[in-house]
């Protein structure tokens, strides 16, 4: 069993031990492709060095576990994924025009449009091909086949209206939350595969997927509040792109010295970092952060409540101690992304 006293190294061990091998295996598994290395090596590589996801197979399989199912089941399912997983975030890199991140370049950012767009249109033919090839019951397959369909709907539907709002300029705390809630589907979705996978009832099923809503919801909200405060060095090109972080919206909702420097900004092409620190100070000044903690814990209480309701196991113990973690694991990465 994982130990408390040490949250960060107990949640890396959670994440490595249940999702190390499907997240390393999803990273080359286009770049081992023959018939994709001659003409897009360098591309599969840059993949293979700077993205690496094991949230999504470790969910699936301790969501699979947590219902009485051997979790070595969900390994095709979490492969394929994965690899939505890997276009969703390539694709959404090109929308919100992201050329960097965490202070590297982008797929979109290195490559351009058109090999982003080739990349991720490959990554979910590939990982659509995993799940047609799966060796599972009819109505296992139909409910799988479902609950990937709802998934990528809603998804299309927040990116149109998110596109749509940008395109108007009435951009919100309340609508980019909504986006938010709804990219964490991404993670509910692939708590509910998995209790599929372990033949889960359907109370199961949807408890285990509000679960992982809760979770998605507060990891996004983490990626969200650095980009606002700028620790990942990106609310420039943010402000430029006119695509605001939930945080700082909520922010200049609440202080019309930001929203007066936002609107002030003479040359957004050209945005100082001496104006990108008044920005920050003012939001930190609106209490944003105590408003995002706020969030994380209720929403980590929310997760709790919903393993109360499933048989306690080692699996559902694992669960909780994630979940519980994560408002400390909020307040932690603060300071170390500021050291």
């Amino acid at each position: 069993m994982y130990e408390k006293n040490n949250v960060e190294e107990s949640c890396r061990r959670i994440l490595e031990d249940n999702g190390g091998a499907i997240a390393d295996k999803a990273r080359t598994i286009l770049l081992e492709d023959p018939a994709l290395r001659k003409d897009l090596r360098e591309p599969l590589e840059f993949i293979a060095k700077n993205w690496r996801n094991p949230l999504t197979p470790a969910m699936m399989r301790l969501a699979c576990e947590a219902v009485g199912g051997c979790p070595e089941e969900t390994d095709e399912a979490a492969l394929a994924m994965s690899l939505i997983s890997l276009s969703l975030y390539i694709w959404d890199d090109m929308i919100d025009k992201a050329r960097f991140k965490l202070f590297k370049p982008t797929l979109f950012g290195k490559f351009g449009e058109g090999t982003a767009l080739v990349i991720g249109g490959l990554a979910s033919a590939k990982a659509f091909t995993i799940l047609n090839q799966m060796n599972i019951d009819k109505v296992k397959r139909q409910t799988i086949t479902k609950l990937l369909w709802d998934f990528l709907v809603k998804m299309a539907q927040a990116e149109t209206a998110s596109l749509r709002l940008r395109k108007q300029k009435v951009l919100s705390a309340k609508k980019k939350f909504w986006k938010i809630k709804t990219e964490a589907t991404d993670l509910e979705t692939c708590l509910k595969i998995g209790a599929v996978l372990g033949n889960g009832s359907e109370s199961e099923i949807q408890h285990l997927g509000r679960y992982g809503l809760c979770l998605g919801i507060i990891l996004e909200l983490r990626k969200d509040f650095h980009v606002s405060v700028n620790l990942t060095a990106g609310l420039a090109e943010r402000i430029r792109s006119g695509i605001l972080p939930y945080s700082l919206l909520w922010a200049s909702e609440r202080s019309e010295k930001i929203r007066s420097r936002l609107s002030n900004l003479p040359n957004k092409n050209s945005i100082k970092q001496t104006q990108i620190k008044e920005i920050v100070e003012d939001a930190l000044e609106t209490n944003v952060l105590d408003n995002t903690l706020k969030v994380i814990r209720r929403l980590t209480k929310k997760a709790k409540e919903e393993l109360i309701e499933l048989e306690s196991n080692n699996a559902t113990r694992t669960l909780q101690l994630f979940i519980e973690a994560q408002p400390s694991l909020f307040i932690r990465s603060l300071h170390t992304s500021q050291t």
